[in-house]
């Protein structure tokens, strides 16, 4: 039976480390690179339990039983491309909880989303008992996306988590020095629920995101916009849906996206904070949507549906003419959310099904969008007029919630198993054709069941592999693309992915050539980091 040791407790230096650098770095890579991911997992106390008659101090765990789910772990590594040097530092960044959990042999949540599947261990009473929200910036676990700015704000490092929390750290020792929530930075962002993948806009200078406002019928999902501009930031727009597990949205010059895949809440047990999981379950009788929300207008312009799949991320989208191209990694259904806890990780040959779901990327096509616009204007939009409204309702009595939707044209761009892409970030929301993520190597069949082993290059445009990466035995996370400052080409630059080398029990940062997939230098940390899930879970800050 296959054992990873990357899903366990991290080992953690708390000194700023001098790492030996194997190779050569490219002389323009100098600066900050951070990345965020599980730190403690298990959270070991005692308790007082009869023993033979005797009342005796016994050691527990408290175990976080997802890989969403754990205190989280943050990485910093400086690149000096001079000296060839890379330094390492990290740290734990909730402490507080952790005494929690010591304290109380478990944690109540205070909001919805606190804990993708897993149990914890208080009763409902606690709930009452607990303050609406954390004080204390060490208080929350936010460990899901890490950014190095969001304009309009000062801070120069934040952590995102699935609620609606900014945790602020020091960018030079980590510590957890602030704790806010969007609504409390504009009321007019409700909803103790955000998507964790919040954007950039290179063009306007604006970070985007979504909120959501959970309702017992469905959900208001708020786009909102935080600027150098509007640093008290401004809604987007806002609409009314189904509620559903939100991991991304797309981003244009024109457009913003939302894909809710049917991934459903049963939004009662989710407002009582049951793990998502718990309160989410796939139903494939209902299609994927999308919602097409104007920039420029400020509301919602068409709507699209396509088949029930499921997706964490999206690699990139772009507008063609009238219409808008969406490329994402899409699942079949939500089998590899609950294939993903860390029992089955742990130990690869309990997984079911015993192969990890297999994803394709591929191409929603959300075409002649002024049609679809007209379509929406006489079935999807509120209208205000009686009369109006009564030749609507007749027109909508014959056909269902979504049966008007025009249909996305789909196909399949790569036919492997890909997760965790990267792009090029100046190609973010235009054409591009070279795509970075983690697959599967031939070895993988051999196992009794898999995580990606593999670094592979993609090129979108002729839909071929045109590069990989693959070690015995080693497992890598994200690779991050970091261009060279004067680049032509898109895909000049160097790939950026902290691997776990599970034979040697010991992570290793890797710097390869973007072009042609080779290494130019490694350096070993010493310890195990654990892996990571995640878009955006490691970023550059700046290079020189």
């Amino acid at each position: 039976m296959t054992t990873i040791q990357g899903f366990h407790n991290a080992e953690v230096s708390h000194d700023i480390r001098d790492l030996e650098v194997v190779g050569q770095l490219p002389d323009w890579l100098t600066g900050e690179h951070y990345t965020i991911g599980p730190g403690t997992v298990d959270v070991k106390f005692s308790r007082k339990a009869e023993v033979d008659g005797q009342l005796q101090s016994v050691t527990a765990f408290f175990r976080f039983n997802h890989w969403f789910d754990s205190l989280p772990l943050v990485n910093r590594f400086d690149f000096n491309a001079k000296r060839n040097t890379i330094s390492h530092r990290q740290r734990l960044t909730s402490y507080r909880m952790e005494e929690k959990i010591r304290d109380h042999h478990g944690f109540t949540p205070r909001h919805p989303a606190t804990f993708f599947k897993t149990d914890s261990h208080q009763t409902v009473l606690s709930k009452f008992l607990t303050p609406s929200r954390a004080v204390k910036p060490d208080g929350e676990p936010c460990g899901v996306h890490i950014v190095t700015e969001i304009p309009g704000l000062r801070g120069r490092l934040y952590c995102r988590n699935y609620a609606n929390h900014l945790q602020e750290l020091d960018p030079t020792d980590l510590k957890p020095i602030k704790l806010q929530t969007f609504e409390e930075i504009n009321p007019a962002f409700k909803g103790p629920i955000a998507c964790p993948e919040g954007r950039v806009d290179s063009t306007t200078g604006e970070y985007i995101n979504v909120t959501m406002d959970v309702g017992y019928q469905s959900t208001q999902y708020t786009f909102m916009s935080l600027s150098e501009e509007y640093p008290q930031g401004r809604v987007i727009a806002t609409l009314n849906a189904p509620t559903a597990f939100v991991n991304t949205f797309c981003l244009t010059p024109n457009y913003i996206i939302l894909p809710l895949f049917p991934v459903i809440a049963n939004s009662s047990k989710l407002n009582w904070n049951a793990s998502i999981l718990d309160s989410h379950q796939f139903d494939k009788s209902q299609p994927t949507r999308f919602y097409v929300i104007s920039r420029a207008r400020q509301q919602v312009v068409a709507t699209y549906q396509a088949r029930a799949c499921f997706a964490f991320h999206q690699v990139n989208a772009f507008e063609v003419g009238d219409s808008i191209n969406l490329d994402m990694i899409v699942y079949q259904d939500d089998t590899i959310l609950r294939q993903l806890t860390r029992p089955q990780l742990r130990q690869l040959g309990t997984m079911f099904p015993e192969r990890l779901a297999s994803s394709q990327v591929c191409r929603f096509t959300l075409g002649n969008l002024t049609a679809a616009g007209s379509q929406y204007l006489i079935y999807g939009q509120p209208v205000a007029s009686l009369s109006s409204r009564l030749s609507s309702l007749l027109l909508k009595s014959t056909k269902s919630s979504w049966e008007w939707m025009p249909v996305a044209h789909e196909e399949a761009r790569v036919p492997p198993s890909l997760e965790l892409p990267s792009i090029h970030p100046l190609r973010s929301g235009s054409s591009y054709s070279f795509m970075y993520g983690v697959g599967f190597s031939a070895n993988s069949a051999l196992l009794d069941g898999t995580i990606w082993d593999s670094i592979i290059k993609t090129n979108m445009e002729t839909r071929s592999i045109v590069g990989t990466w693959y070690q015995a035995g080693c497992y890598p996370s994200q690779p991050v693309f970091v261009p060279r400052p004067d680049a032509i080409g898109e895909d000049d630059g160097v790939l950026i992915s902290i691997v776990l080398d599970s034979a040697r029990a010991s992570s290793f940062v890797l710097v390869l050539d973007a072009i042609s997939l080779q290494p130019l230098a490694r350096a070993d940390l010493g310890l195990v980091v654990p892996l990571s899930f995640g878009c955006g879970a490691t970023r550059l800050v700046r290079h020189y």
